[in-house]
């Protein structure tokens, strides 16, 4: 069987996901690379949507032999359907938010594809998509042999979050410096505000929630924070980055092993940018990878993809102050029976598919039609 991998993502092209080092450079991508990893145990060829383009141009392949697996609005995968390869996979790794736009062009996709992975409310609304079977996002995180055991719970420090600042609002008008800063908000807020994906999603940002965790955190020392932008508060509204400003000490710079870092800690904050039904990233997973506990607000289904007794639920608390306080209260052996969940999980069926070697298994399944169980 042919699979030809459609991003969109022009990094991502010449087959460049073969490369471990490569695939490092991008969030969850390492999937793909498990694909090239696995082409003869799986029976498969794989190449990158460009190749197999050109590969079908040259006469090499034949366009009907070859099933697309394409993220979003990939042109390169609506090109080869177009040539009669066969959609197999409709996925959706990216946040509703973020990506409102290509959300937006999804609607007007008319290629119908056989699976869709990712939020369910998102596909069913998609009228080429509504006859299409419908699997859960289990976003691909590390590969197998990155499991670990957990460090002694007592010689760990605090809380840590491993995140990019990025805030999902552009530049204030009260920052703007020039007439070509003011035009591209300008433009930003007239595809916002006709955007349909954008207006549903907007409420339901987390962004500030996260903030005000970490200065609530910070004010008792009780976090650090790793990743880029920290240093950088100019897209924050002014009072956020007044408060940041005042807690530089907590920012870290980037990290070179984020498994390794994250199990030096007690807590790790797993918040998602948006509160997305169905919408679960790898934070949730790292956290459990690293045998950290995690602290969880996002999908207001993550029960529905992970258990219950795995994370803390941030939902549940009234405000961060009531939050900080349960994570102090917190005893060794609560802590332990959290963990001791997220390792079985891990090693579940379910969990087995946000490995890399996992969720592309999972894909290959889906794409020679043999319906994986639930």
């Amino acid at each position: 069987m042919k699979l030809a991998i459609c991003t969109g993502i022009s990094q991502f092209d010449q087959d460049r996901l073969r490369d471990r080092d490569w695939s490092r450079k991008f969030l969850g991508s390492a999937w793909v690379t498990s694909l090239y990893e696995q082409q003869t145990k799986l029976g498969i060829e794989v190449a990158s949507g460009d190749i197999a383009l050109n590969r079908v141009k040259s006469g090499q392949w034949r366009a009907e032999t070859i099933h697309v697996v394409q993220e979003m609005d990939a042109q390169n995968g609506q090109k080869l359907c177009q040539m009669g390869a066969i959609p197999s996979v409709l996925t959706m790794l990216e946040s509703p938010l973020v990506a409102y736009r290509d959300v937006d062009r999804l609607h007007k996709l008319s290629t119908r594809f056989a699976h869709c992975v990712g939020p369910r409310k998102i596909f069913e609304r998609l009228p080429a998509q509504r006859n299409a079977h419908y699997w859960p996002l289990v976003f691909p995180s590390y590969w197998s042999e990155q499991t670990r055991t957990p460090s002694p719970w007592l010689t760990r420090k605090n809380v840590i979050l491993i995140a990019a600042n990025k805030y999902w609002r552009e530049r204030g008008w009260s920052r703007v410096r020039s007439l070509k800063a003011a035009l591209r908000i300008l433009r930003h807020g007239i595809r916002k505000r006709l955007s349909p994906t954008f207006q549903d999603c907007s409420g339901l940002q987390l962004h500030d929630k996260r903030l005000d965790f970490i200065v609530e955190l910070a004010n008792r020392n009780a976090v650090d924070i790793f990743g880029r932008g920290w240093g950088n508060l100019e897209n924050l509204p002014l009072f956020q980055a007044a408060r940041l400003d005042k807690i530089r000490s907590v920012f870290h710079g980037t990290c070179e092993n984020k498994h390794d870092l994250l199990g030096q800690y007690k807590f790790t904050i797993a918040f998602e940018n948006t509160a997305y039904p169905g919408y679960v990233t790898e934070k949730i997973i790292d956290a459990m990878v690293a045998g950290s506990v995690p602290i969880y607000l996002g999908a207001p289904d993550i029960g529905d993809h992970v258990p219950q007794n795995t994370f803390i639920d941030a939902s549940a608390f009234p405000n961060p102050l009531a939050l900080a306080d349960r994570l102090e209260q917190l005893t060794e052996p609560e802590a332990l029976s959290i963990i001791s969940a997220g390792q079985k999980f891990l090693h579940s069926e379910q969990g087995q598919r946000h490995t890399y070697e996992g969720f592309a298994e999972l894909i290959v399944s889906l794409a020679s039609q043999k319906t994986p169980i639930e």
